[in-house]
């Protein structure tokens, strides 16, 4: 039989690659539309936080609640806090006198008796509470010390051999 009078052979059936391949815009398309509703809270949503595949955000721990602003939308950038250094005591601090680099580039520094401060009182509490902690870190540190000295140091662990 001659080749011409042969019977065509028939197609194979289109994989479903081979017609993603032929179609490249609508098939990002279709994955950018699925990959998009699983960023809403819509129903896909739920279906991928079920199957594991999406993300819940956490709480806030009640320290950082606290320290946000009120309105998270607007958190301005460069903004310059004011300075409140401590309070004079019963003797004033000697003047500043900038040396060197600082001569030229500090800005002069003038208080006035009026002028906010931060009570020195509250500085003081700070500062004994502190050193409470650095005291009892230091018995700690020594009980520590001493029990590392009574006892006797850990045996080497042993393993059998598998071969």
């Amino acid at each position: 039989m001659p080749v011409s009078k042969m019977p065509a052979l028939p197609t194979p059936a289109a994989t479903v690659w081979a017609r993603l391949m032929r179609a490249p815009l609508p098939a990002a398309l279709a994955i950018a539309g699925a990959l998009a509703a699983c960023s809403s809270d819509g129903p896909v949503k739920g279906v991928a936080e079920v199957a594991g595949l999406a993300t819940t955000p956490q709480e806030s721990k009640p320290f950082v609640r606290e320290t946000r602003p009120a309105d998270p939308a607007y958190i301005p950038v460069g903004r310059v806090f004011p300075e409140e250094p401590l309070c004079f005591g019963e003797t004033p601090p000697p003047p500043y006198v900038p040396t060197g680099d600082a001569a030229r580039f500090a800005p002069p520094v003038s208080r006035k008796a009026t002028d906010a401060c931060k009570p020195r009182a509250n500085f003081k509490n700070i500062e004994a509470e502190l050193e409470a902690k650095r005291l009892a870190n230091d018995a700690a540190s020594t009980q520590a010390k001493a029990l590392g000295k009574a006892l006797p140091p850990p045996k080497p662990a042993v393993i059998t051999p598998t071969n």
